[in-house]
């Protein structure tokens, strides 16, 4: 398996599902601050895991 680029994941995700919940950038604002989350990036998709991780 090769790795997928951002377009090939965003696309999965809006026509097939592939991740749910899916968020499609990986810059969001909270109190218009810019932060880093999970998201998609030019390297894949971040994750986050559950605390009992």
């Amino acid at each position: 398996m090769t790795i997928k680029s951002d377009k090939w994941i965003r696309r999965m995700c809006e026509q097939h599902g592939l991740i749910e919940p899916f968020e499609p950038r990986q810059v969001r604002e909270v109190e218009g601050r810019r932060v880093i989350s999970y998201g998609t990036s030019s390297y894949g998709y971040d994750i986050r895991c559950a605390p009992e991780f």
